[in-house]
C-alpha cells in the first residue's frame, strides 16, 4: 500500500483541488493522511466530502518536516509520498511512481516531472548545496551576476528533464520514499522548520548508499509556493538562513557553520534591504 502524506497550512483551496484530481486518477490501494498544521483552516467540509481521508490536527505549527513526521507516524504504507497541497494530478502519478520504484530496489527517493500551471517544465531537480553556492545565495550575488558557475551547478541548469536518470535531489512537493529507508534514516530532520529538509534527506540517503531518481515520463502540475504567500520576505529569508546553517553544520562541518553564523549580521542587513525592495 501507498501512504500519501500532505501538510496543510492555509492552503485549503489547493488541498481540495489536489484531492479531487488525486482520486480522479488513483488506481491502486492507497491511504491519504492530511495534517492540518495549526493554520486555522476549517477542514470540516473537506472531511465530509472525502471520508476516506484521515485528517490529523496539530496543536502547534510543526513546520513541513514536523508535519510530515506526524503523518508518517500514522501511515501504514510501504511507500510514503509527500504531496504538497498545490499539486494538481493529470494522471495516476502515485501508482505509476511506486510501481517503478518497486522494480528498482536501490532507489530510495523518487521524483517526477513537475509542470508549471502554464504547462512549462518546472525546475524540480538540483545538485547538492556546497558552501560557496550557499554563501553566494545569502549575499544575493545571483541577482547581480546571474551566470555564476557554482549557482548554475547547484540549480542543475544543464539537467535534461526529458530523460529519466539518477540525480542529487528532487523537489519535496512530490517526494516518494521507501518506508524502510525513511525508518532507517529517522525520516525528515525535524530540526528544519522549512526548507532544506528534503535536501538533507536525499543527502543522507545517498551517504547511506541509496539512489535518488527522477522519472521524466511521470507528470503532475505544481503551482508552487502556496504555503508561503502569507509570509513576508523577511520571515522567509530568516527561515532559509536558519536551514542553511543547520545543513552546513551537518554536511559542511563546524568551520563553515561558524562562517555562516559570523556573517549573520551581514545577511540580516542584505535581507532587510531585500524586504524593502520586495516586501512579499
Amino acid at each position: 500500500m501507498i501512504s500519501i502524506l500532505t501538510v496543510n497550512y492555509r492552503t485549503k483551496a489547493y488541498l481540495e483541488r489536489m484531492l479531487a484530481t488525486l482520486f480522479a486518477h488513483l488506481k491502486c490501494e492507497a491511504e491519504v493522511i492530511v495534517v492540518e498544521n495549526k493554520s486555522g483552516d476549517d477542514l470540516v467540509d473537506l472531511a465530509h466530502d472525502y471520508p476516506m481521508v484521515r485528517i490529523l490536527k496539530s496543536k502547534i505549527n510543526l513546520g513541513f518536516a514536523g508535519g510530515c513526521h506526524l503523518a508518517a507516524q500514522h501511515a501504514k504504507g510501504d511507500y510514503f509520498i509527500l504531496v504538497n497541497p498545490d499539486i494538481e494530478f493529470t494522471e495516476d502519478a502515485v501508482c505509476t511512481l511506486s510501481k517503478r520504484m518497486r522494480n528498482e530496489p536501490t532507489v530510495a527517493v523518487g521524483g517526477i516531472s513537475l509542470k508549471n500551471t502554464d504547462g512549462s517544465q518546472q525546475s524540480c531537480v538540483w545538485g547538492f548545496p556546497r558552501p560557496m553556492d550557499q554563501l553566494m545565495l545569502l549575499l544575493k550575488l545571483p541577482h547581480l551576476f546571474p551566470n555564476l558557475k557554482p549557482i548554475e551547478r547547484w540549480l542543475a541548469k544543464d539537467f535534461d528533464y526529458s530523460k529519466t536518470q539518477d540525480c542529487d535531489q528532487v523537489m519535496g512537493a512530490f517526494f516518494c520514499v521507501r518506508r524502510d529507508v525513511w525508518e532507517k534514516l529517522s525520516g525528515l530532520d525535524r530540526g528544519y522548520f522549512m526548507w532544506y529538509e528534503e535536501v538533507d534527506f536525499c543527502k543522507r540517503a545517498r551517504n547511506a548508499g541509496f539512489r535518488i531518481r527522477y522519472y521524466a515520463d511521470i507528470k503532475a502540475t505544481h503551482a508552487g509556493g502556496s504555503s508561503f504567500t502569507s509570509l513576508g520576505t523577511w520571515r522567509k529569508q530568516a527561515m532559509v538562513r536558519r536551514s542553511i546553517r543547520r545543513y552546513a553544520r551537518k554536511h559542511f562541518g563546524m568551520v563553515w557553520w561558524a562562517i555562516f553564523l559570523v556573517l549573520e549580521p551581514v545577511f540580516l542587513l542584505i535581507a532587510a534591504v531585500a524586504s524593502i525592495v520586495k516586501p512579499s
